[in-house]
Parts: C-alpha cells; sequence; structure tokens
C-alpha cells in the first residue's frame, strides 16, 4: 500500500506487482486482453507495426507459471483490432487494419487494409488464423465492432487517424470514418457493404474511447482528435453523424509543433460525476482532466502535468489513458502510459481529490516503457490489473528494453 497526503486526509494507491511476460522485444505497439480460448480469463493479444507478428499470450491462470505465445497471423504493419463473434461459434474473432504505409505522413492511396480473422475454436498450436477481407481505408488507425447506425446489425467502425489525400496533405484533411455491416454470412462475404461515412468531422483522429448506448441500443463514443475531444453519435432525425466538442485540448503548442487538441481519452466517474482524463495534443506531453460544468458546451479543463518538451517531430512521450476503480472505493481512477525515453516513461496513477476543483494525486506504477495498456482481471481476484507492452517501431521510435508486462493489482 502507497499513502499519499492529500488536502484533509490521506490517499492510499493500491500496490502494482509486475509480472514480466515476454522480454527482449523487437516489435512492439498493440496490446489487447482477450479471452480467446474461452477459459474465462483474459489473455493477451499483441503486436508491432515492423515485424507484424500477431501473438496471443494464454494467462496461465492461479499457477502464474509462464504465459505460452501463440502466433495467429503474420501481417504487414498491424496496426489496431477488434474482437468479436463475428460467425456465431460463441469464440472471439478479430478484425484488424493493417498495410498501414509508410507513416502518417506518407500514406499513398492504397495503403490501408481491414481484414478479419477466424477463430480456430483453440486457438492453442492451431497455428495461422483463416483470413478474409474486409475492405480498403487510407490510414485505418482504430477500430471497433457494435452498434453505430442501427441497432439491428452488427456493424464495423474505422477510424483512420489522417483523410485520404496521402502525405502531409492528409493532415490537414478531415479522417474518413467508415461503418460497414458485418455480412450475414461473413465467410462467404466479399468485401462488407459500408453503410455510412463522415469524412467532414475530425482531423488527425488518434483515439476513442465508449461512453454508452442510446435508448435504441447504438453505441456513443468520445473522440480525441486535433478538435479535441467530441461527443460522437449517430443522429437518426439527420440520418448523419452529429460530433459535439466538449473539450478543446491543448492549443498553445500548436504554432510550435503544428498539432493541436487531443490524442487520447478515457472517461470515469468520482464522487458520482463524470471526469474524462485525456493526453494532450497529438502522442502529446500534457495530461488533462475535465469535469463537467452546469450551463456550459464545453467542460472544466484542469492540466495536471507536462512530461517534458516536444521532441523534433513535435510529439510527446504520451500514447494512451484508461480509467478504472483501481482501489475498489466505487470511484474510478486513470492510468497514463508513456512511451520514453526516460525519464518520461512508464505509467502514472492518478487519483482524484476533488475532481471539479482540479485536485488530483499521482504515482508512479511502472518504469517500463507504454505504448498502449490492457485493463483486466488477470488472476481472478476480482481486482482490475493491468498490462503493456513497449513502444518498439524501427524508423520512428525504439524503447529502451522494452518488454510485456502484466502488473497484478495487490489492493491498497
Amino acid at each position: 500500500m502507497r499513502v499519499l497526503p492529500a488536502l484533509g486526509g490521506v490517499v492510499r494507491i493500491p500496490r502494482f506487482e509486475r509480472e514480466v511476460v515476454a522480454e527482449g522485444l523487437t516489435d512492439g505497439y498493440w496490446i489487447e486482453a482477450l479471452d480467446l480460448d474461452g477459459s474465462g480469463r483474459p489473455g493477451l493479444l499483441t503486436s508491432g507495426l515492423a515485424e507484424g507478428v500477431v501473438r496471443w499470450y494464454e494467462n496461465p491462470g492461479a499457477q502464474r507459471s509462464s504465459w505460452k505465445p501463440h502466433t495467429i497471423a503474420e501481417l504487414s504493419q498491424p496496426v489496431a483490432f477488434a474482437a468479436a463473434d463475428l460467425t456465431g461459434t460463441g469464440s472471439l474473432d478479430l478484425v484488424v487494419c493493417h498495410d498501414y504505409g509508410e507513416s502518417m505522413y506518407a500514406h499513398k492511396p492504397d495503403d490501408g487494409t481491414i481484414s478479419w480473422l477466424r477463430n480456430p475454436g483453440d486457438p492453442r498450436g492451431s497455428g495461422p488464423w483463416e483470413r478474409r477481407r474486409i475492405g480498403g481505408l487510407v490510414s485505418a488507425h482504430r477500430l471497433r465492432v457494435g452498434h453505430f447506425t442501427r441497432a439491428d446489425r452488427l456493424q464495423l467502425l474505422a477510424l483512420p487517424v489522417v483523410g485520404g489525400a496521402g502525405g502531409r496533405a492528409g493532415l490537414a484533411q478531415p479522417a474518413r470514418v467508415t461503418v460497414f455491416d458485418v455480412p450475414e454470412d461473413p465467410l462467404s462475404a466479399a468485401d462488407w457493404r459500408v453503410s455510412a461515412v463522415d469524412d467532414a468531422s475530425f482531423t488527425v483522429l488518434h483515439d476513442y474511447t465508449v461512453q454508452g448506448t442510446d435508448a435504441a441500443g447504438r453505441q456513443r463514443l468520445a473522440v480525441a482528435s486535433a478538435e479535441g475531444l467530441s461527443d460522437y453519435a449517430w443522429d437518426d432525425a439527420r440520418g448523419t453523424w452529429s460530433a459535439r466538442r466538449f473539450g478543446l485540448g491543448e492549443q498553445g503548442q500548436r504554432e510550435a509543433t503544428g498539432f493541436g487538441g487531443s490524442s487520447s481519452v478515457a472517461l470515469g466517474t468520482s464522487h458520482g460525476s463524470r471526469f474524462a482524463a485525456a493526453v494532450e495534443p497529438f502522442h502529446g506531453n500534457t495530461v488533462a482532466a475535465y469535469t463537467r460544468t452546469a450551463g456550459a458546451d464545453t467542460w472544466q479543463r484542469t492540466v495536471l502535468d507536462v512530461y517534458g518538451d516536444p521532441n523534433e517531430a513535435g510529439e510527446g512521450p504520451g500514447h494512451h489513458v484508461v480509467a478504472a476503480d483501481f482501489d475498489g472505493d466505487g470511484d474510478d481512477e486513470f492510468l497514463v502510459a508513456l512511451r520514453g525515453p526516460a525519464p518520461w516513461q512508464g505509467v502514472y496513477y492518478y487519483k482524484a481529490v476533488d475532481a471539479a476543483a482540479g485536485l488530483w494525486v499521482k504515482q508512479r506504477v511502472s518504469e517500463d516503457s507504454a505504448a498502449r495498456i490492457a485493463v483486466a482481471d488477470f488472476n481472478g481476484d476480482g481486482r482490475p490489473d493491468f498490462a503493456t507492452i513497449g513502444y518498439y517501431t524501427p524508423g520512428y521510435f525504439l524503447a529502451k528494453d522494452p518488454v510485456v508486462a502484466v502488473f497484478h493489482n495487490l489492493g491498497s
């Protein structure tokens, strides 16, 4: 247990025990907690953009023995994944965007493919999963399976990071957010049907989180982009997407770096009120918290930390943020992933003392480079743990001693 002083008392921070799942990484970007074998225990899906090997690490459970890796695909530049039972077998299949291209500054018109991988039923030792094409989308960068424009059919939402113009012109062009309808029989379908496109709402769209569902069962998102933070949902009356800005993000660096707005967002609740946590701007150095203000269109923004100065590319070390109730008190905390280099590397834990007043405490809970964070109860004790993967992309950023690691929540 860690005890930090706070206004009017102390804040107890859970202890996290580090378990290395894989070390000596030569590729690292994506990590997600997924139960692909139906064991009831979440394993870890990992990949990187350089070598493109997609691995699923089998959770050893209470035995706490080694996490056994299983290679399920080898792709060109896989970026992001989404999981859903697409075939009705009860097992999670995977959707992946790949063939990303040289970088977001140098996309070509034919860069960007979306495919799905069929779960063979037992991912242990079954070899590469069968891959089928969904369609093409330049700079496809994040994915989600759910209900977005309709509730009667499963859909895939694909969010590109930049516009399709290619090169640096794409940074100023709106991303082509695309909804695909999942076919009734994905095994026999060719490219999936595109049912909706939004090419007007966002530029440099880096990430999103789910807010919940509307009365019809369609998902609402909070989106982080160069415009800041937006409440994003389908407007049935107008037959189009609605993007309502509730946070403007970081604006002070735009002239010097070319980047503004927000990069990653998480939503939580503290003392009965909603808050948003964000890394800002794109791949930014700033951590900010937002709280709702009655009668205001935008939420109140409080800058909590600035981790170093932007590098020569205008970027900082921050890459991902997640929220969960880690200490079990009924209020959410949030974690920020810093890719590095040191000293701006690791995972920081933030706990609200009074979110509305902008009062938070923080604690570093990992020193490992973190590209992304996956949250799940990995050991079945009822407490949320987290896992990270080191950021290791040759030609872009190479973390020192990158690992895949699980951090077991020992409570406070």
